[in-house]
């Protein structure tokens, strides 16, 4: 059980951009104070990143002709339609799904196609066969797979998604941008015959905590690869992205052990929910929580407002339920948000006081 404590907060408690809650150690903090000191900001990033990417090419032993670094996920995100979406094209997500995928899609002028998630009283579900009959039916010009599945935490066998892929005619990208709290990865079951049209997504933001510094990067094949970089900007990834990038892949063992933290406290975090009348949360394998009550969205907007508490209140139409994604905080933080779910439940009119 979480301990039940008074949480106290000088601001709002933010749990609505799925970061990661801790603190970077002081070792690395120190590292980068010196490299702040020492860089010639006068001069352009390079505009490879080749030092980054051979970094990750060592680590996930991956080819680093491979990888291409973008300015945050969003980013790479943003190179794949520029380089394969015209308006007009067809692009093929799940409902729901990451919003940036929406954003693009109207940005480019794409006509987006949408495979409904089957949502069970304990599980949500994607029905693979219905994904391989859209993929013929519609002939897409891009495919996004987010999984773990944002915002529902859902997660699908990588092995399943990657003979799909061999199946598509057209880039197939798994953005794993939450796969460090799963239990498995692409690159788990990846064989050395990279498929040609696939696209790994991935980001320092979630499990390394660099949010602010906006690294991602593409798994990918070779030429998929060339045509990002032929799309990309030129200077994407600035200097002190790249080299504080290069530090953090070093302290892979804390990076792990915040990880296993935020795990645990996610998992219990919905044993906790789910013991409240009136709310449901669901398994999940990303730092988030997909919660669903029978409660007014409105009222629960206004009292999580009261509470100081942001959430991702989600636009979703389905069973009539209200829906949730609550990142995962720090103990304190969740505890805080447990009892201010019970309070709602047992009195729903009681003052409930942040020290």
């Amino acid at each position: 059980m979480l301990r039940d404590y008074m949480l106290t907060l000088d601001s709002e408690l933010g749990l609505d951009k799925n970061e990661n809650p801790f603190e970077l150690p002081s070792s690395p903090r120190e590292e980068m104070r010196k490299l702040i000191s020492s860089i010639d900001l006068n001069r352009y990033p390079d505009p490879l990143a080749l030092k980054l990417r051979n970094k990750l090419s060592a680590r996930l032993n991956y080819p680093q002709e491979c990888i291409v670094v973008g300015n945050g996920g969003d980013e790479i995100l943003s190179m794949l339609f520029t380089a394969y979406v015209k308006p007009g094209d067809k692009v093929l997500t799940t409902y729901p799904c990451f919003s940036e995928y929406n954003r693009l899609c109207r940005i480019f002028g794409a006509e987006q196609h949408v495979l409904h998630l089957g949502f069970h009283e304990n599980e949500i579900t994607l029905d693979v066969e219905q994904l391989l009959d859209a993929v013929a039916r519609i002939s897409p010009k891009l495919i996004l797979l987010d999984n773990p599945h944002n915002p529902t935490g859902m997660f699908l066998d990588p092995a399943v998604l990657l003979e799909t892929a061999k199946l598509s005619p057209c880039p197939f990208v798994i953005d794993e941008a939450y796969v460090e709290f799963a239990t498995k990865s692409s690159l788990d079951v990846l064989d050395k015959n990279i498929p040609s049209n696939l696209c790994i997504l991935r980001t320092l933001s979630k499990a390394w905590g660099l949010a602010g510094l906006r690294v991602g990067y593409a798994l990918c094949s070779e030429d998929i690869a060339m045509k990002l970089l032929d799309v990309k900007s030129p200077f994407n990834v600035n200097v002190v992205s790249q080299e504080i990038a290069c530090i953090m892949l070093e302290y892979d063992e804390w990076m792990k052990s915040r990880v296993y933290s935020i795990r645990f406290l996610r998992d219990k975090f919905i044993e906790e929910v789910n013991e409240l009348e009136s709310f449901h949360a669901y398994p999940s394998q990303g730092n988030f929580v997909l919660v669903r009550t029978d409660i007014d969205r409105e009222y629960m907007s206004t009292i999580l407002k009261e509470k100081g508490i942001r959430l991702n209140m989600l636009e979703l139409d389905v069973n009539g339920f209200t829906w949730m994604r609550i990142s995962i905080g720090k103990e304190d933080e969740l505890n805080y948000v447990i009892q201010v779910f019970r309070s709602i439940v047992r009195q729903p009119n009681v003052e409930f006081v942040i020290a």
